[in-house]
This record gives structure tokens, C-alpha cells and sequence, in this order.
């Protein structure tokens, strides 16, 4: 079995993805498909996927998966062109790549059943069936996308699929084709709703949001179902070597947006004791890891429910004391709420730095003492960022997410 079998099983008649350009019945994605995967040839090797669409990536993915050109969609990178020389292990359908928010992308190996098997349990948890109209939007170089996308097709639903950063294209597509369910981090979700707001309408089409990547709390949720009134908001932690650990539904959600729920039936959670670093074992991992895995996350578990606590490498230590970046940058979004806001380490012979990018934010524009007053009541003196830097935009990687390698290079040269 490979996801070109998967797309084939469906209604070929029925509408499989559509884009600002272009739509594809199931029949229509698995003929452009086959069409492809007929000239494959050769001995096995990594194939890299630079296509600009959505479109063409599922394509080219779909006729290399389970051939012996396997698959990576190549996610945009300060780091140039992509190494083609691995080849990749027999098992692997499919590459993956990190999300690079911190570092260099890495390339992790998958098999079809380390997705496949899992799709009818999530798609459970998502509320995703043969109804549903998804909007996704960004590059399916961003895992939880693609992912996403092969869950909802497993299920014989529909993907629109919007390749723009435009919330109010965005809209558009919620309207024209009664989209019923929404897949996008918060910060995605945040922008649409400012977009709703400003015109004046409130999407009551949409029955479920899934998000994830970003801490969402009960007070957040309680803003976006202002402009979606009839959605379940689900978040998730998951990550790309691991897929989704654990969820937790806006009912359940509380004012500690550290919270990020239970695990997904068949995953296992621990806490180390001493480290605070959460370890997983679960079926859907990638190739070559051993179980329970490091995260490299830290958190702690409260009555089975699992709450994060940021990257181990965003602790730091100052004047001896013991920093997070991440519980700063949780502080930095509730003092300044209208911000979109990051803090890197800044490693120093003698003493790290926290510094502070702040963007988009008319609060923080009009009453800078104010903000900083606030988060000194919120935090320890040490913890207070040393700089704060304003910034037009923050860098971003493929999924959306901050690119804390760029902020980090951008701070090394100051």
C-alpha cells in the first residue's frame, strides 16, 4: 500500500484539493500522479521536491512515494540546495524534515504505516470524515500540512489548500466553498480573525479547528470562537520525528496555556525528574529512532495531562539563576497582547542575554515604559529581557513558525 493506492480507493469524482489556481478530483490527482511515477526508474535515491505549489509538491509526492525515487519536499532554506546523495533505507516511503526553527533542517525517514495506521485515530480526534472542507494553508514542506492533508484524503474529504499568506483571500475561500474545518497554527488563526472582524462577518460554517506549534490557552480560544461560533478548537503537541503526542479540546482548556492535554491513544509520556525532559514511545516515529525518545522538550505531567515548558536549549542562566526563554516569551504575548513576539539566548563568555523582537504591535508603540512595568510584575529581575528590539517582521520558517536561527544570527552581529 502507498498514498497513490490511498488517493485511487476514493470517489474519483469527488473533489480531492483545491487551490487559489488550479482543482483536482481524486480521479484527476491520481492520473496526473501515475503519469509520473510511469517514468520512475533506476537504482533507489532521495528525490528532492522544489516545486513553488501546493499542487505539484502533492503530485510529484504522490508518484514518487513507495517507488524507488523516495520523496522530500524541500522546505525553503538560508542553507541552499538540499544533499541528494543519501540513499534512503529500504522501509522509507517518504522523507521528512524538521521544522528548523532553531537550527539547520534535519531529514528523518518514514514508512507508509508510521503515518497510515495512525490516520484513523486522529482523524477521530479531529473531527475529520468524507464531509469535510479543510482550508490548510503553506508550503507541504511543513510536515504537519502534509500530514494533515494525507489524513483528511485517507477519509475521502476535501482540501482547500491556499499556497498565499492572505487572510483575507483566506476568507474568501471559507465562503466560496462553505470550508467546515480549519487547519493553521494560532498565529494563522489569530490573522483570519482580525480579518473576520475587520469585515464584519463570523464563519458559522466552520465546525472544528486543529492547531498546534504554539501555545493556546482557554482566554485565546474564547477570541477565536467570537468569529467561529460553532467550532471545536483542538491543539496538539506533536513533532516531525514523532507525529502528534498528545491534544487537548478548548472545553478542557484552562489560563495556563502551558497545558497541551492527553496523549493520543497508543502514545506513552514520562517526564525525567531531574531534567524536566519529556520522552515519548509511540508506533509513528520515524526510522532509526529507539523508544522512549528525548524530546529535547520540557515539561511536567499534572493528573495524566502533560504541560510544556519550552525547548531544553532555551534555558539559560543569568547571575547564576536559571532562565526559560520560553516562560518569558509566554509573559512577553500577555503583557503585550497584540504583539508577535520572540526571545533568543544570546550566548556571552561571562554572562547570557536574553533579547527580546517585538513586531507588529500598536501597544507596545504607544506605551513602551507601561509593557516593560507589566512584565516586571510577571517576572523574576534575571528574567526581564536585557534588550528589546523592534523589528518590521519576524522570520519565519516553512510551517510558520518563528525562525529562532535567523533571529539568532541577526542578534550575533548587533
Amino acid at each position: 500500500m502507498d498514498y497513490l493506492s490511498l488517493i485511487k480507493e476514493q470517489d474519483a469524482e469527488k473533489t480531492a484539493l483545491v487551490t487559489e489556481t488550479c482543482q483536482y478530483t481524486y480521479g484527476q490527482l491520481a492520473r496526473r500522479a501515475q503519469a509520473l511515477r510511469d517514468a520512475v526508474g533506476g537504482e533507489r535515491a532521495c528525490r528532492w521536491i522544489y516545486a513553488d505549489t501546493i499542487a505539484e509538491q502533492l503530485i510529484q509526492f504522490l508518484a514518487y512515494a513507495g517507488t524507488n525515487w523516495v520523496p522530500v519536499i524541500a522546505p525553503q532554506t538560508r542553507y541552499g540546495r538540499h544533499d541528494c546523495s543519501q540513499v534512503p533505507p529500504e522501509a522509507a516511503c517518504m522523507g521528512v524534515m524538521t521544522s528548523g526553527s532553531s537550527g539547520r533542517p534535519k531529514l528523518w525517514w518514514r514508512t507508509y504505516d508510521s503515518w497510515a495506521s495512525f490516520f484513523s485515530a486522529q482523524n477521530g480526534i479531529f473531527g475529520v470524515d468524507e464531509t469535510t472542507v479543510m482550508l490548510c494553508q503553506g508550503s507541504l514542506a511543513f510536515t504537519g500540512n502534509l500530514n494533515m492533508y494525507l489524513g483528511v484524503f485517507s477519509a475521502g474529504g476535501t482540501v482547500i489548500g491556499a499556497d498565499g499568506f492572505h487572510p483575507k483571500q483566506w476568507l474568501t475561500m471559507i465562503e466560496t466553498y462553505r470550508v467546515n474545518a480549519l487547519y493553521m497554527i494560532p498565529a494563522k488563526l489569530f490573522l483570519l480573525m482580525k480579518q473576520m472582524k475587520t469585515s464584519g462577518c463570523a464563519a458559522d460554517t466552520v465546525t472544528h479547528m486543529i492547531s498546534g506549534s504554539q501555545a493556546l490557552g482557554k482566554r485565546q480560544a474564547g477570541q477565536l470562537k467570537q468569529v467561529f461560533p460553532m467550532a471545536e478548537i483542538v491543539l496538539y503537541y506533536g513533532s516531525s520525528e514523532l507525529n502528534y503526542i498528545t491534544y487537548i479540546r478548548d472545553e478542557d482548556m484552562t489560563d495556563d496555556d502551558t497545558l497541551v492535554g492527553r496523549p493520543f491513544a497508543g502514545v506513552h509520556i514520562a517526564v525525567q525528574e531531574d531534567t524536566q525532559e519529556i520522552t515519548v514511545s509511540t508506533a509513528g516515529h520515524v526510522l532509526g529512532l529507539s523508544m522512549p525518545y528525548a524530546t529535547h522538550d520540557r515539561g511536567y505531567i499534572d493528573d495524566g495531562l502533560l504541560h510544556y515548558l519550552g525547548r531544553s536549549d532555551d534555558i539559560c542562566r543569568v547571575n547564576g539563576v536559571s532562565i526559560s526563554a520560553y516562560k518569558v516569551e509566554r509573559a512577553l504575548r500577555e503583557c503585550i497582547p497584540d504583539a508577535e513576539g520572540a526571545v533568543v539566548v544570546l550566548r556571552r563568555p561571562h554572562r547570557d542575554e536574553l533579547i527580546a523582537y517585538i513586531s507588529s504591535s500598536d501597544v507596545w508603540k504607544q506605551d513602551k515604559m507601561r509593557c516593560i512595568a507589566a512584565l516586571r510584575r510577571r517576572l523574576l529581575p534575571q528574567e526581564v529581557p536585557d534588550r528589546f528590539i523592534e523589528t518590521a517582521h519576524l522570520p519565519k520558517n516553512e510551517s510558520g513558525k518563528i525562525d529562532k536561527g535567523r533571529l539568532l544570527s541577526m542578534t550575533s552581529s548587533l
